[in-house]
């Protein structure tokens, strides 16, 4: 969360040769697995909350259906089938739902995928179960400075629904039991690749670099796609917000020590040494 998945998840569904889910984050084995420590959602609730709120905001987000826009993108298909998409959510309780979902949608494509944050920190056992999907499963996981991730996540808690509380009441509650410290803790997610011996089906990127043709041409190289140009002046959900202080930024980054110290024995994350030290 907050490493640039929207963006991404963006330009791979731009990708001719690529078939993204109509819906960004699917969830499925987060439902299937409930078990992960930030699961169900806690900015929207329970599962049945977040998918009414996502399905009103995909029909709202429309307009009036008289205006032409409206009318040219009902007639593509394209409102229709995220409206649909978010329905057949509700119904997938299986692997094998899971893969009727894409199979009536790609036709000819040879690669297709969904790009959930909450899946990070899903159980050992959801991990080993998305890698038999088909001949060749691979994980792409994003990770970016702890710290700034950390921020723009307590900007994103206060706009969302802590708008009554200051940014330091919210820094005040970082420990390892709060969502900004789980959702900053690459370790877990990483330890758990390498256990099942995962990690060399997996793709690591760093946001700091995510957003430079290189790093994309490098993506694509790996998942066997045709190098495709990014659009970087597009950077979607963008952090804005609250201004934190530097005492406060130190104080943050002092609460998250625990996570840099790990890191920077993980060869994974030997590229971002320039937010390790």
């Amino acid at each position: 969360m907050k490493t640039g998945t929207t963006w991404l998840s963006d330009y791979l569904a731009s990708h001719p040769q690529f078939f993204h889910s109509p819906v960004k984050e699917m969830n499925s084995f987060a439902v299937m697995f409930p078990h992960n420590q930030v699961y169900p959602d806690y900015f929207y609730g329970p599962w049945p909350e977040l998918l009414l709120w996502r399905m009103e905001n995909t029909i709202l987000k429309y307009g009036n259906r008289r205006s032409a826009y409206s009318d040219f993108i009902w007639n593509q298909g394209k409102g229709f089938d995220e409206i649909r998409a978010l329905a057949q959510l509700n119904k997938i309780t299986s692997t094998a739902d899971y893969l009727q979902y894409f199979e009536e949608r790609i036709g000819g494509y040879l690669h297709f995928g969904e790009i959930s944050p909450c899946y990070a920190q899903l159980p050992a056992e959801a991990f080993a179960c998305m890698s038999t999907l088909c001949d060749d499963v691979r994980f792409i996981f994003v990770m970016r400075d702890p710290t700034r991730r950390a921020v723009s996540h307590i900007r994103q808690l206060r706009l969302r629904i802590h708008k009554e509380l200051e940014i330091q009441d919210l820094l005040d509650r970082v420990d390892p039991s709060d969502a900004v410290f789980i959702r900053s803790d690459y370790r877990y997610t990483l330890a758990t690749l390498r256990t099942l011996g995962l990690a060399e089906r997996t793709k690591f990127l760093i946001y700091e670099d995510l957003f430079t043709q290189e790093c994309i041409n490098d993506l694509c190289d790996w998942l066997g796609l045709r190098r495709q140009p990014a659009n970087f002046k597009k950077r979607v959900n963008n952090g804005s917000g609250d201004q934190f202080t530097a005492a406060q930024l130190e104080n943050l980054r002092a609460r998250l020590s625990p996570i840099y110290d790990d890191l920077r024995h993980e060869p994974f994350t030997q590229a971002a040494h320039t937010w390790l030290w």
